[in-house]
């Protein structure tokens, strides 16, 4: 049975995950890009205070994987620590 891709569910599913993080703090910033035209897949970076990055990272991944066999959305979702910030923006590496 195919499942039905579209980009507005994606959208609902990206947004669904910004909610799910920040009903564990408030102070969440996201990044989203989209590849490609087919609506499936979708990176999404959520910046959030260090002390709260395990917590969440866990929340995020254990829903895309949901998210992925319900649905069949790929959602890459990864939450970084705001300390990794730099000046511009670009999350360094540890």
């Amino acid at each position: 049975m195919k499942k039905n891709i579209s980009k507005k569910q994606l959208q609902k599913y990206l947004d669904e995950l910004v909610a799910l993080a920040k009903t564990v703090t408030s102070d969440v910033e996201s990044e989203v890009h989209i590849p490609g035209d087919d609506g499936q897949h979708a990176w999404l970076k959520l910046y959030v205070p260090d002390e709260f990055e395990e917590q969440i990272d866990d929340l995020i991944v254990e829903r895309t994987y949901d998210i992925f066999n319900e649905a069949g959305y790929d959602i890459a979702a990864i939450a970084y620590e705001k300390s990794r910030l730099s000046a511009n923006g670009i999350a360094q590496s540890a």
